[in-house]
């Protein structure tokens, strides 16, 4: 009986736990905080690229730099002109999202998407740097 009791507290305490991350979160959301974005590895998504999946990756960077080098058939809409642009992203199949900026920019475009209707997206974790810094290819010609 109170080995049962014990699970019953542990997960009781699991789950209070859980709720009270959740709701952390979303308090900073709401209090200049980094809003809630979903995130992929590098690893995963250059498993996408090399095994033919569908997805969509979204360079944020200005044009210039897409030019220099982006990540294989990623398509440029800057930062900066993504709200007159939006349109240009499908929101099938899945949107990735990189740039070589903070966390919170790409955050940014993550929860502008949002409002548009897109539900099926994720931002790169370590963006284009750990990209780089895994040395995975690049494209540099304009797509």
């Amino acid at each position: 009986m109170r080995e049962t009791r014990n699970r019953t507290v542990t997960r009781g305490a699991i789950l209070v736990l859980a709720a009270a991350l959740a709701l952390a979160r979303a308090a900073d959301a709401g209090h200049g905080g980094v809003p809630a974005v979903a995130l992929t590895e590098p690893e995963y998504l250059k498993w996408l690229l090399d095994s033919r999946q569908p997805v969509v990756v979204v360079d944020l960077r200005s044009a210039p730099d897409f030019r220099r080098g982006h990540l294989p058939g990623a398509v440029s809409v800057p930062l900066a002109e993504l709200d007159r642009r939006f349109a240009e992203i499908p929101t099938q199949p899945m949107v990735v999202l990189y740039c070589r900026c903070p966390l919170e920019e790409a955050a940014t475009a993550y929860s502008f998407l949002e409002t548009k209707g897109y539900a099926n997206h994720v931002v790169l974790q370590e963006g284009y740097d750990g990209w780089l810094k895994r040395r995975y290819p690049l494209d540099s010609k304009p797509d």
